[in-house]
Order: structure tokens, then sequence, then C-alpha cells
């Protein structure tokens, strides 16, 4: 799942410039995808040791795009329903008063609850989104980050396991 979340990093990255740019085109979007790094693409390095190996990390490089790509197009086409579903999450915190990291942190991970729930498990995309936040956001980033997506999980119906273990009850035979 690591590269994944290098994915999920590269997608936040790309979130960031187009609200800094205020610019949420596909133009924009390709822009940063071909200018600058993609997941996992600064481990290049590896081609020189096996071929095999040097195939599978091109074919993961290629995957992790398309999943970065997927999720900042995903984010762009339905911002206003995120944004919706954000600030209904977050009563006492308007969009315009969170974090440029937060505010698309909370986007990117709403759209996986939201959107892509039957492929990315949700208690994966909360996981995700609070490790994410844990690298780029502030201190309190990942506490604010939880709540508010874990709200958004449970208001849209979508199942969210418990993360509580089952006790188990031994029943011994006499």
């Amino acid at each position: 799942m690591k590269n994944r979340r290098k994915a999920r990093e590269s997608a936040l990255q790309a979130l960031y410039q187009c609200e800094v740019q205020e610019d949420w085109t596909t133009e924009n979007i390709n822009f940063f995808f071909s200018y600058f790094k993609t997941p996992s693409s600064e481990e290049s390095s590896v081609e020189e040791q096996s071929p095999k190996v040097s195939d599978l990390q091109k074919q993961a490089i290629k995957t992790n795009l398309q999943f970065a790509r997927k999720l900042v197009e995903g984010v762009a086409q339905n911002m206003v329903t995120l944004d919706e579903h954000i600030s209904e999450a977050s009563a006492h915190w308007s969009l315009e008063r969170m974090s440029r990291v937060d505010r698309n942190i909370l986007r990117l991970g709403a759209y996986e609850i939201l959107f892509l729930s039957d492929d990315v498990p949700v208690n994966v995309s909360l996981n995700e989104a609070i490790e994410v936040s844990k690298r780029f956001g502030s201190d309190e980033s990942p506490t604010f980050i939880n709540g508010i997506l874990d709200h958004i999980a449970h208001a849209s119906g979508v199942h969210v396991p418990s993360r509580r273990t089952p006790r188990i009850k031994k029943i011994m035979n006499s």
C-alpha cells in the first residue's frame, strides 16, 4: 500500500497546485503530471539491477500514476458535492477557514469514501488520509481529518468497519 500512498501524496500536490492557481482544468492537471515527479518515479535506479524488477516497477509506476490522476480528476469533477459533504461534517469550520492542505486531503478522502468505496475499503481511505495528513498537515491535522471523514462516511451510509476487535468468550467444556 506504500505505492498507493505515494499516489495519494502526488494527488494532494496536484490539488494544491490547482487550488493555488485557481485553475481546475484538465490542462492544469496534465501540466502537473507531465512536469513534476509522479509516484515512485524516484525509484528508477533499480533498472540497472534486474530487467524483471524494472518491468514490475515500471508497471507499478504506471498503475500509481493512473490512480493519482483518477483521484485528482475525480475531485475536480465532483468538487461541489465533496465540498458540501465536508461543510456539513465540519459544523464549526468553514472551508475557507481550513488550511489548503487539510481541505485537499479532505477532498481526496471524501472522494474515495463517496465514489470509490467499491474499490477502496472505507477504513483504508480513512487511514490513508490520516497518514498523508501526518506528513503534509499540521500537528492537529490527523485528528481533524479523521473526525470529518468519519462523519462523512457515517452520514453517507457507507459501511465503516468497527475499529474494535470483538471479544470472543472462551467456553470451556467441563
